[in-house]
C-alpha cells in the first residue's frame, strides 16, 4: 500500500514544474516519506476502528484486529522495502547520470574538434586565394618587432602600442578587441578566429560574418615579409551546418558557440527556423543573466536553470584560438528521462514486493491469530472439563479439594472440607486458607508457599486445626494451574494422623527396647555420638558406664523368660531412679545396659552413682510371688580421657565391666591402659593364630604314661606346642583358650588328632598295644560336632584300630552336657575310642556321668598329687578317688608326678598309670620313639 501511495505521489512530483528545482532523488525521498508519514497514520487509525459484532463479519474483525495489534509491523515492512528500493535507485542512478555526462563531454569535444578543423580549412584558403578577398599589412623586421610587441603587451603595458610607430597602422585599424585579437595573432603566429562584423558584399548587401585574422611569412629579395592576412567568413554557409551535425541526444538538446565582449554577449546558433541570428539580442533580462554566468563560469558539466527557470545539464568547453566557447546542454528532466524511468520500474518492483511482504506479514499474523483462538477455544473447553472432573472428585474424593486465587483466597471447596475442618463451604469460599491451619510455625508454612510458585507443584506437611481447637497432620500436594491469563493454586489435603502414629510406632520399635522402654542400642549409639560432640565443643567430659547383671541366666534357665523378662523391666526401672533425667539409661540386648552421663561436674559424681545402681539392684526384687536376688558389675570409661571415639569408648567400658565380673561381680570397676594393653596383645595372638597352622609353627610332643604294675611305657598323651616366631614356644594354656573363642580350636583339635594317630601308629610297631591320649575342648563338641568321619577314616588309612586312641574331656564338659555331647562321645565309645575324663576332682559333676558315658579312665589332678607327702586330707582323696573307680571298673591315672615320693604313694594306692616330669616332660615325636625303643622302664622300689 505505502509503494503504491509513492507511485502516486511521484507522478505528482513529476507533473508539477514548480518543484523539479530539487533533484531527482530528493524528490524520491521526499515522496517516500511523504507516503510512509500517510501509511503510519492510516495505520495508526486503526487502532481507533469500532469492531462492532453486528456490522462486521468475524473475518473482516479478525483482519481488523491484526492490523490494530501488528501495524507497527507492517509499517516497518513499508519502510524497510522503501529504503531499499531508494538504495537500489540512488546506486543505478548516479551511474545513469554519470553515463549521461560522458555522452556530453564527449559530443562536446566532437564539436571543438570540428571547429578546429573548420577554421583550419579556412585558413588554407585564405592562404590559397590570397589575392580575392583580404587586406595585407607588411612591415620589416617583422619578427622582431613582433617579440618585442608581444613581450610588451605579454606585460600588460597596452597604451604603448599605438605609440610605437611600426605598429601604428595596426592600431588605426582595428579596435581593442581587435587589437587583442592580432596580438594574440602575432604573438602565438598561428589563425586566431575573432568577433563577428556586418560587412557588404558587391552587391551591396550586409553579411554578418566572422573575421579570421591569418598570420604569414614571405621572404623578399630585400628580405622577410611577415604580415597578417583578414579574411572574413559567412558562418551560415559552412560552420552553422557543422555545428547542425550533432547526434540526436534529445528534443530539447542545443549547441551553440558564445563569446563574451565587454559587456556585449555574441552567440551563434543554429535556430529552429534554419537561418543565423546573429549578434543574438537578448531582450530578456534573465537570458543575458544567465549567458554572462555561463562565459564567467568554469569548463565542464554543469547542472544549472536557464534562462527560461528550467533545470537542464550541459557542457562547456573553450575554443582554441579563439574568443569563442562551445556550449551544448539540454533539458536534465529529458537528459535523466532512463533514470526517471528506472525509478518507475524500482517503485513498481518495491510496491509489488511491499504488497507480497504485507500479505505474507498479514497471513503469517492471522494464521498466529487463528492459533491463538483456536488455544483459547481448546483452553476453554479444557477448564470446562477441568471443572467439570474438579466437581467429580469435589463430591466423591475421600480428601480435601480447595481451589484459591494466588493470594490464598479461598474459590472452591469439597464438601469433604466440612468434616475436616468443622466449616461449612460457604464460610471457607473468601476466606484465607491459612485460617484453616495452625500456623505456629507461621515461617516454615509461608517458604512452602514461596516455594510452590517457583517449582508449580509441591508436596508437604502441616498442621490442620478444627474449629474445636484440635489440631492434626495433614499432607498438602499443591499444584499451580494458569488459566486466561490468572494463576490458581489447589490443594488437596490428607489427614496424616494414622500415619503419623503408624510412623511414631516403626521409630519407637527401631530405637526402644520393647520389654524395658529404654533406648536401644541405635538410639543408644547416636546419643553418644551427640553427648561425645558436644562435650567436645564444650570442653567438657561424659562417663559411660557399661553394666552386665549377675546371675541373670541362672533366673532365666530356672524361673523361665517370662520371669526373666520382668526382672528386666523392674532393673531398667530402678536406673532410671538413679540417674538425672538429662542422663541416658539404655538396654543393649540380654542382660546388657549402658548409663551416659553427660555434663560431668565432678568425677566422683560418676562413683556416687555407680554405687547408687549397685545398691539399688542389690534390693530383692519381688516377680510373680518369688523372690530373686542379683547383682551387677559395671565398667566405667571417660571421654575424652580414655578414648575420642565412640567405638574406643563401648570397648573400654566393656573390658572394664569384664574386669569387675572377673573379680566377682557386684563392684564397678574404672578402664585402665593395662587391660587395653592386654586387648592388644591377645588380638595380635588372634591374629598371629590364624597363620599359625598354615605356616607349621605347631608340633605335637608326647608325655609318658607308665604303667605302675611293669613300669613301663604304655601309653602317651598328645599336647600342642606353639613355637611363636617373635615370642618363642608359648604354653597352650595361653592359646587354646583364643582358639575356643575364634573357633579356631576345630582345626587345631582335628590336626592334633591326625599327628597323634600317626605316632600311634608308629608306637605299636614297638608296644602292639600302645595307645595316644587326645585332649578335646568342649566347644568341638558344641560347634558343629566332631567329624568322626574323617577321623575314622584316617584311622583306617594307617591300619590303626580305633583303640589306640583315647579321647580325654574335662570335668566342665559333663556341667553343659546334653544329648548332643552324649550322643557323640556314645558314638566314639561304640566304635572302640575310648574315654578318659581329665582333672577328676575338680569340677561339680555329677558321680552318674561316670557309669552313663561308660567312662574308661579317670585321670586325678596334679593339685591333690603334688601334696601327697605333705597333706593327709590329699592322701586319703586320692586313696578314695582310686577305690571309687575300681569299684565303678575305671582304671586310675595319677597326674603331675614329679617325685619318687610322690610314685611310690600313688603306687601304694594301687593306681594303674601315672603321668609327670618324674617319668617325663612332653617329648617330641622322634625323641618318644627312643624311649620306646630303648624299653624305658621307670623303677618303683
Amino acid at each position: 500500500m505505502a509503494s503504491l501511495f509513492v507511485l502516486v505521489i511521484a507522478l505528482f512530483f513529476d507533473s508539477v514544474d514548480g518543484i523539479v528545482d530539487l533533484e531527482i532523488y530528493i524528490q524520491y525521498v521526499f515522496a517516500s516519506a511523504f507516503v510512509l508519514l500517510f501509511s503510519f497514520v492510516i495505520l495508526y487509525l486503526f487502532r481507533f476502528f469500532p469492531l462492532a459484532r453486528s456490522g462486521l463479519n468475524w473475518n473482516n474483525r479478525s483482519s481488523i484486529i491484526i492490523i490494530k495489534k501488528h501495524f507497527m509491523a507492517f509499517f516497518a515492512v513499508s519502510l524497510i522495502v522503501s529504503i531499499i528500493a531508494y538504495l537500489v535507485f540512488l546506486y543505478l542512478a548516479r551511474n545513469q547520470s554519470e553515463k549521461v555526462d560522458l555522452n556530453l563531454a564527449r559530443i562536446a569535444k566532437m564539436q571543438v574538434k570540428q571547429v578546429n578543423d573548420w577554421r583550419n580549412r579556412q585558413a588554407y584558403l585564405s592562404e590559397r586565394y590570397a589575392g580575392d578577398v583580404g587586406i595585407i599589412h607588411k612591415a620589416r623586421g617583422f619578427e622582431e618587432k613582433m617579440n618585442r610587441f608581444g613581450n610588451r603587451m605579454k606585460n600588460g603595458i597596452a597604451d604603448e602600442i599605438g605609440g610605437d610607430p611600426e605598429v601604428q597602422s595596426i592600431h588605426k585599424l582595428f579596435s581593442l578587441t581587435g587589437r587583442y585579437d592580432l596580438v594574440n595573432v602575432l604573438k602565438y603566429r598561428r589563425v586566431w578566429m575573432g568577433p563577428p562584423k556586418k560587412i557588404k558584399d558587391i552587391n551591396g548587401k550586409w553579411l554578418n560574418v566572422l573575421t579570421m585574422y591569418v598570420p604569414f611569412l614571405k621572404m623578399k629579395p630585400e628580405g622577410k615579409e611577415a604580415g597578417i592576412k583578414t579574411h572574413y567568413v559567412d558562418p551560415s554557409d559552412s560552420l552553422i551546418p557543422r555545428l547542425s551535425v550533432l547526434p540526436a541526444i534529445g528534443m530539447s538538446s542545443r549547441v551553440f558557440l558564445f563569446s563574451r565582449y565587454g559587456e556585449e554577449i555574441v552567440v551563434l546558433r543554429n535556430p529552429s527556423n534554419d537561418h543565423v541570428v546573429y549578434p543574438l539580442k537578448l531582450s530578456e533580462s534573465s537570458r543575458e543573466q544567465w549567458l554572462r554566468k555561463m562565459s564567467d563560469g568554469v569548463q565542464g558539466i554543469f547542472h544549472e536553470l536557464d534562462y527560461r527557470g528550467k533545470r537542464v545539464i550541459g557542457y562547456v568547453e573553450k575554443i582554441p584560438d579563439s574568443d569563442w566557447s562551445l556550449m551544448i546542454k539540454m533539458d536534465e528532466r529529458e537528459a535523466y528521462s532512463q533514470i526517471r524511468q528506472m525509478a518507475w520500474y524500482i517503485l513498481s518492483i518495491a510496491f509489488l514486493l511491499t504488497a507480497m511482504a504485507g500479505l505474507a506479514l498479514f497471513f503469517v499474523l492471522r494464521h498466529r491469530h487463528m492459533q491463538h483462538q483456536t488455544e483459547r477455544l481448546k483452553m476453554g473447553l479444557k477448564q470446562k472439563a477441568i471443572r467439570q472432573h474438579y466437581d467429580y472428585l469435589s463430591k466423591f474424593a475421600n480428601d480435601v479439594i480447595i481451589l484459591m486465587d494466588g493470594d490464598g483466597t479461598v474459590i472452591e471447596a469439597n464438601d469433604r472440607s466440612e468434616r475436616m475442618f468443622g466449616k461449612i463451604r460457604s464460610e471457607m469460599i473468601g476466606e484465607n486458607i491459612r485460617t484453616v491451619f495452625d500456623l505456629k510455625d507461621d515461617f516454615a508454612f509461608e517458604e512452602k508457599w514461596n516455594d510452590l510458585e517457583e517449582e508449580k507443584s509441591l508436596i508437604f506437611e502441616a498442621y490442620g486445626q478444627h474449629t474445636n481447637g484440635s489440631i492434626f497432620p495433614v499432607e498438602i500436594s499443591s499444584r499451580v494451574i494458569e488459566a486466561d491469563g490468572r494463576l490458581f493454586i489447589q490443594f488437596i489435603i490428607r489427614d496424616i494422623s494414622e500415619k503419623k502414629k503408624a510412623e511414631e510406632m516403626v521409630w519407637r520399635h527401631a530405637n526402644f527396647d520393647q520389654i524395658t522402654g529404654l533406648p536401644n542400642r541405635r538410639m543408644f549409639s547416636e546419643r553418644l555420638f551427640f553427648e561425645t560432640r558436644k562435650a567436645q565443643r564444650a570442653g567438657s567430659s561424659v562417663a559411660l558406664m557399661f553394666l552386665d547383671l549377675d546371675h541373670f541366666k541362672d533366673v532365666n534357665d530356672t524361673m523361665g523368660h517370662g520371669v526373666g523378662d520382668l526382672l528386666l523391666k523392674e532393673a531398667s526401672d530402678r536406673l532410671r531412679l538413679c540417674v538425672r533425667e538429662t542422663d541416658t539409661v539404655s538396654r543393649l540386648g540380654g542382660d546388657e545396659f549402658t548409663v551416659i552421663l553427660a555434663d560431668l561436674g565432678d568425677f566422683k559424681d560418676v562413683e556416687r552413682v555407680a554405687q547408687n545402681i549397685l545398691d539399688e539392684l542389690a534390693e530383692p526384687f519381688a516377680l510373680e510371688g518369688q523372690t530373686v536376688h542379683i547383682s551387677a558389675s559395671i565398667g566405667i570409661t571417660f571421654f575424652p580421657e580414655d578414648a575420642t571415639d565412640t567405638h574406643d569408648l563401648m570397648k573400654n567400658a566393656d573390658q572394664a565391666m569384664y574386669a569387675a565380673k572377673s573379680l566377682g561381680g557386684n563392684q564397678y570397676h574404672y578402664f585402665t591402659q593395662s587391660m587395653q594393653e592386654a586387648v592388644i596383645q591377645r588380638m595380635h595372638m588372634i591374629n598371629d593364630l590364624h597363620v599359625a597352622l598354615e605356616n607349621n609353627q605347631f608340633e605335637t610332643v608326647f608325655q609318658p604314661i607308665v604303667d605302675l604294675k611293669t613300669g613301663g611305657i604304655c601309653r602317651a598323651e598328645a599336647l600342642i606346642s606353639w613355637h611363636h616366631p617373635v615370642h618363642g614356644v608359648i604354653n597352650p594354656a595361653a592359646f587354646v583358650p583364643l582358639a575356643e573363642d575364634t573357633g579356631l580350636i576345630q582345626a587345631f583339635g582335628d590336626w592334633v588328632f591326625l599327628e597323634a594317630a600317626r605316632q600311634a601308629a608308629k608306637c605299636r610297631r614297638y608296644i602292639p598295644d600302645f595307645q595316644v591320649s587326645v585332649n578335646i575342648s568342649p566347644v568341638q563338641f558344641r560347634k558343629g560336632g566332631i567329624d568322626t568321619d574323617v577321623w575314622f577314616a584316617h584311622l583306617k588309612s594307617l591300619d590303626l584300630p580305633p583303640e589306640a586312641i583315647v579321647i580325654e574331656i574335662t570335668e566342665g564338659l559333663l556341667l553343659e552336657i546334653d544329648e548332643s555331647i552324649t550322643d557323640q562321645l556314645l558314638a566314639l565309645r561304640d566304635a572302640g575310642v575310648e574315654v578318659a575324663l581329665d582333672n577328676f576332682g575338680t569340677g561339680y559333676s555329677s558321680l552318674a556321668y561316670l557309669k552313663k558315658l561308660d567312662i574308661d579312665y579317670v585321670k586325678i589332678d596334679q593339685m591333690f598329687v603334688k601334696n601327697l607327702s605333705v597333706s593327709e586330707e590329699d592322701r586319703v582323696l586320692c586313696e578314695a578317688m582310686t577305690l571309687m573307680a575300681h569299684k565303678l571298673d575305671i582304671a586310675v591315672i595319677a597326674e603331675g608326678v614329679e617325685t619318687q615320693a610322690q610314685l611310690k604313694m600313688i603306687a601304694s594306692f594301687d593306681c594303674d598309670y601315672a603321668q609327670g616330669y618324674y617319668i617325663s616332660g612332653p617329648v617330641g615325636g622322634a625323641e618318644f620313639e627312643e624311649l620306646i625303643g630303648e624299653k624305658y622302664k621307670i623303677g618303683l622300689s
